[in-house]
């Protein structure tokens, strides 16, 4: 019996060192990913590691000159960036139509009567009414005509059909109008009465239509906007010589200011950097009178170009003899799995394209005295983890 509790006891005991021995070697492994490349060959080779020079030879009197992790890198192009609007069409166009007021329309007056006639219209807009007329036949006719226009007098006199159609003055226009047709008063011809029979009375309204100012919006990230070109076209409509003068607005800013020019050159203008906003942003085009299309409108934006990573580094005149190692870690792109770059140590070239994990090169013979520097200039999208100069 109590041999067996022992046994058991030991038995607990193996498993608790072989679970610590699993536990030691899982640590170990995840270790030997953590450390640079260098230092995972050295420690294999001679199993120490140098904290200083991050290299596994402990007698070493290594120096780490440049530990980076540069991340994604992107081939370094001038980007150039094209948004198209559509057409602008600027105009003032006038039209006319017609409405009926009353088939037929009888007044009168006397000394013992006055009878008048209330017509009612609506107008959608007074603003752009440009001119009122009103049209009737005249069957029968005596005296003088009064017609009042919201209460106010508007025409006072005998219509004759060579005066027809009468204007009517658009300033007292309200959205709902009432036009009072009346006759004279006889005066001193007390037995007389004045009297009026009009036929088909018609409202010819001549209607403003005007587009005086339109916008176009687009999205940008400001901070990469290097410089920005606005180009246009103008063709006029109306063939006069003067077409009135076209203002441009970019976010509020005037780029632009001047006599329209009918079918002239393509218009190139400038729109500085600072003028963007971050978002949207706004492209406006005005016009005073006139009519014509703005065409083929393109803002073509030149972006920043995106900076290849560089990295400096100083070395003394009695460290020039040691030995100068280049190391990086990449991620290949994933299309051609492929990490391809020029290096620049100074004025040297160094090629990188290559399918592996890890680089290394020997740069002993570009480093000068004095500030040095490296530059990664990508030619396809790939990743730097790390990147390190070190000496041995």
């Amino acid at each position: 019996m109590f041999k067996g509790k022992r046994g058991a006891a030991v038995e607990s005991e193996t498993i608790h060192v072989t679970g610590l021995i699993i536990l030691i070697a899982i640590l170990i492994v995840i270790y030997m990913f953590l450390i640079p490349p260098e230092a995972q060959r050295d420690l294999l080779d001679n199993g120490e590691i140098d904290e200083d020079s991050g290299t596994t030879d402990s007698d070493s009197d290594g120096k780490n000159y440049v530990l980076e992790s540069p991340g994604v890198l992107f081939p370094e192009t001038a980007e150039t960036d094209e948004i198209k609007f559509p057409s602008v069409n600027l105009f003032s166009k006038t039209s006319q139509k017609v409405a009926s007021l009353a088939s037929s329309v009888f007044v009168s007056r006397s000394l013992f009567n006055d009878e008048s006639r209330d017509l009612s219209f609506k107008i959608e807009d007074p603003e752009n009414i440009n001119k009122l007329k009103l049209f009737f036949n005249i069957i029968d006719s005596k005296g003088s005509m009064l017609i009042y226009l919201n209460s106010k007098l508007i025409f006072k006199g005998v219509p004759a059909t060579q005066t027809l159609p009468l204007e009517i003055p658009t300033a007292n226009l309200e959205n709902e109008n009432t036009l009072k047709i009346a006759a004279s008063s006889p005066s001193w011809r007390f037995l007389s009465v004045n009297k009026f029979e009009l036929k088909d009375l018609r409202l010819i309204k001549e209607e403003l239509s005007e587009n005086k100012k339109e916008s176009r919006s687009f999205s940008i990230e400001k901070d990469k906007v290097k410089s920005a070109e606005l180009s246009y076209f103008i063709n006029c409509l109306k063939e006069t010589d003067n077409q009135g003068v076209l203002k441009v607005f970019f976010n509020n800013f005037n780029v632009h200011l001047g006599q329209v020019i009918c079918d002239a050159e393509e218009q190139v203008i400038d729109i500085p950097e600072e003028y963007f906003e971050e978002g949207q942003n706004t492209l406006a085009f005005e016009k005073d009178f006139g009519d014509f299309i703005i065409e083929q409108i393109s803002l073509k934006i030149e972006l920043e170009e995106r900076k290849a990573p560089t990295y400096f580094f100083d070395v003394e005149e009695d460290e020039l003899s040691d030995e100068f190692t280049l190391t990086m870690d990449l991620v290949p792109n994933e299309e051609d799995e492929r990490s391809s770059a020029t290096i620049l140590v100074n004025s040297e070239r160094i090629t990188l394209d290559t399918e592996r994990n890890i680089f290394s090169r020997d740069i002993s013979a570009f480093i000068e005295e004095g500030e040095n520097f490296i530059k990664i200039i990508p030619k396809n999208e790939f990743e730097i983890i790390s990147l390190e100069v070190f000496s041995e």
